[in-house]
């Protein structure tokens, strides 16, 4: 399977090194490969950007820390009849949205949007209005309560090549559970210049000198050293944590889907979606969401695979009886719909800690989009 345009072993091996530790130096690299020129992991790293089988490290913040206030994300699955780009852009108001993808539905379209969430009722008028307006069919909450791990695909499993599809046996079997608590508040008020770091890192800048280049373009002329001070007390106080996203293929070969799990109780969830696809060449993000409708928690992995995965998925999975719920959400190829952003810092509030969303804000830009929609043009006036 994939022999033809496959990696090389040096390649599959730094992989699975960054997969390990993102802040590895080229020279640890090199002497844990086996080569002798540190320049050259440049070169190869250069080469998976390009390939697509690489991207990072960007950082993944820990909000516990960071912010005085709860700030998580909420979750939305909305479901439709009308086009995907008008609702996109209708959602697109909600100025705080983390991410958008377009996914497969039988009878409507649908998205699923994360949201930074400091507000839930806030957000719940938004997706009330416009239900209620007939915008769009349906909508389901889920609240993140919990940090989100990031499992890179593995390309070596016991000197061997790891597998694209694996086998989903022992899923319910004991192992490792990672901390996902988000961490206590850190009594940090962040600078100026960490605040634009934040924001740059959580969408894979993570290079200082790009930083500061661009943001002397807008005016912000601080120095190498003041950026990297600000560098330093972010990892200091544990608000920022380094990752990379490897994939198993390059992303447009691959499968993209969202899988939501409910057993009988918590523990027994985090065992199934930290099992799934142990030692195989899947890229996951595992999350713990809980229903804001019926405060019942789900483990959910988003899974870039092999799209021949999908096909055995659900049936392996209907095997264990242990699994009382389950939804599967394919994510639409169309690149082009999908979006994607990193935090929005602009109303922080250094003295008091905290991040707040303006929801009424992005609900009355929404009622004004639709309002405009409904509204004839002058001209049909006139002609009347």
């Amino acid at each position: 399977m994939e022999t033809m345009r496959d990696l090389n072993p040096t390649e599959m091996k730094l992989l699975d090194l960054l997969g390990e530790n993102p802040e590895y130096t080229n020279k640890e690299l090199t002497a844990l490969i086996g080569l002798k020129n540190p320049s050259y992991i440049s070169t190869l790293k250069t080469q998976l950007e390009d390939k697509h089988y690489l991207v990072g490290p960007y950082a993944q913040s820990d909000y516990g820390r960071i912010f005085q206030n709860r700030l998580r994300k909420a979750i939305v699955i909305v479901l439709f009849e009308r086009s995907y780009q008008e609702i996109a852009l209708i959602l697109e108001s909600i100025r705080c949205f983390s991410y958008l993808y377009p996914i497969e539905e039988r009878f409507f379209k649908g998205y699923i949007m994360g949201i930074f969430d400091s507000d839930t009722e806030g957000i719940i008028h938004i997706f009330d209005y416009l239900k209620k307006e007939g915008i769009i069919f349906h909508y389901e909450l889920y609240e993140q309560e919990y940090k989100t791990h990031v499992l890179t695909p593995s390309f070596f499993h016991n000197s061997e090549k790891s597998t694209f599809v694996p086998v989903l046996h022992n899923l319910c079997a004991d192992t490792p559970i990672p901390d996902l608590e988000f961490g206590s508040f850190s009594g940090i008020s962040l600078s100026q210049p960490e605040q634009i770091l934040i924001s740059y890192f959580e969408q894979g800048i993570w290079k200082l000198t790009q930083i500061m280049e661009t943001e002397r373009e807008k005016g912000q002329f601080y120095t190498y050293a003041e950026w990297k001070a600000a560098k330093d007390r972010l990892r200091f106080y544990e608000c920022i944590h380094p990752v990379c996203d490897i994939f198993p293929l390059p992303t447009m070969d691959c499968a993209h889907f969202f899988l939501f799990i409910r057993t009988h109780d918590l523990t027994t969830t985090k065992k199934i979606i930290f099992n799934f696809g142990k030692d195989a060449r899947l890229y996951r993000k595992v999350f713990l969401w809980t229903s804001y409708k019926t405060s019942t928690p789900y483990g959910v992995i988003y899974c870039i695979s092999h799209p021949e995965f999908t096909i055995r998925l659900l049936r392996q999975l209907d095997m264990y009886e242990e699994i009382e719920d389950m939804k599967f959400f394919v994510i639409r190829k169309e690149f082009s719909l999908w979006r994607g952003k990193s935090i929005v810092m602009h109303r922080y509030g250094a003295h008091t800690h905290t991040l707040y969303y303006p929801y009424t804000e992005y609900l009355n830009q929404i009622k004004a989009l639709i309002e405009e929609d409904r509204c004839p043009p002058l001209s049909l006036h006139m002609e009347k």
